[in-house]
C-alpha cells in the first residue's frame, strides 16, 4: 500500500507539472512474463477514445473495453470519461461481468531532453485503477516508466525501459514486475 501512495503522489505532482495530452492516434502494447501477460490498446479520433486491455495472471484473467469522451481541463490536463465493460475470470469462481464508468486524467510535457507523461486511470468495474509516470529521452529514443495498477483481485507495480526502433512508432520493452517478481519483455506501437 505504501507504493500506491508514493506513486499516486508522484502522478499527482506530474499532473501539475505537465501540459495537456490530447491527439489523434493509436497505442498498442504487449508484455509477457513467465506468469503474467498483458495487452493494452487505445485509439483516439477527435474527442472520442476507444480502449481495450487484457491481463492474464496466475489466478485468472481480466479484460475490459471502454469508450470515453475527452474534455480538456484548461491547459492543465485532459479528462476522459465514459462507459466501460469488464470481465474477470478467477480460478474456480466463474465469470464476473460488470458495466461501469471509467475516468482518466492525462498530462504530457515536451522537455529539453524529450518528454514526460502522467496518467491516472480509475474504473468502477472491479474497482480497477492504474497510475503511470513516464520520461522519454529523445536523443537516445529511450523511455523509462513506473506504473502501479490493480483491481479488487490483482495488483502490480512495474518498472520498464523502452526503446523506439529508429524514429518510427514501434519499439521494444523490458522490465520487472515487482509484485509478481518476474522479468518481462514486450513491444509497443505509439502514434500519439
Amino acid at each position: 500500500m505504501a507504493w500506491s501512495g508514493t506513486i499516486g503522489s508522484a502522478a499527482g505532482l506530474a499532473c501539475f507539472l505537465c501540459q495537456a495530452a490530447a491527439a489523434d492516434g493509436y497505442f498498442l502494447q504487449g508484455d509477457a512474463g513467465a506468469r503474467t501477460q498483458s495487452v493494452v490498446a487505445s485509439a483516439s479520433r477527435g474527442p472520442l477514445n476507444y480502449g481495450l486491455n487484457v491481463f492474464n495472471y496466475d489466478e485468472g484473467h481480466s479484460s475490459a473495453i471502454s469508450f470515453t469522451y475527452t474534455m480538456p481541463l484548461a491547459e492543465v490536463a485532459v479528462l476522459k470519461a465514459g462507459p466501460t465493460l469488464g470481465l474477470q475470470q478467477e480460478q474456480n469462481e466463474g465469470n464476473d461481468l460488470q458495466a461501469g464508468l471509467k475516468l482518466s486524467v492525462e498530462r504530457y510535457v515536451p522537455t529539453d531532453f524529450g518528454s514526460t507523461y502522467a496518467l491516472v486511470d480509475m474504473s468502477t468495474v472491479h474497482e480497477s485503477w492504474f497510475l503511470l509516470g513516464q520520461m522519454t529521452f529523445a536523443s537516445a529514443n529511450i523511455g523509462v516508466e513506473l506504473s502501479r495498477g490493480g483491481s479488487d483481485s490483482y495488483h502490480e507495480t512495474t518498472l520498464a525501459l523502452q526503446k523506439r526502433i529508429a524514429d518510427g512508432p514501434y519499439g521494444i520493452r523490458i522490465g520487472y514486475k515487482l509484485t509478481s517478481e518476474e522479468l518481462f519483455a514486450g513491444f509497443f506501437t505509439n502514434t500519439f
